[in-house]
């Protein structure tokens, strides 16, 4: 007999959309993001998985208009 399971679930529309956020607020999308041409700002940089809900809600928290911003640009 097998075990129960839970079915997997469903991926998140937006995981794998990733965007790069500063503490300022200055962001920009992954995909857009190589070292170089970012030089002007500061190391201290986070990768944002859009798909990772918790961490979405707490950036929505704390910077409401980012948010606006970034999903604006998803449309």
């Amino acid at each position: 007999m097998c075990p129960k399971t839970q079915p997997a679930a469903a991926p998140h529309a937006n995981e794998g959309i990733k965007l790069v956020l500063w503490p300022d607020g200055t962001w920009c999308w992954h995909d857009d993001f190589r070292e170089e041409d970012w030089t002007f700002m500061s190391d201290n940089y986070e990768v944002i998985d859009m798909g990772d809900m918790p961490r979405v809600e707490r950036l929505a928290r704390e910077d409401a208009q980012l948010c606006a911003d970034v999903l604006e640009e998803l449309r």
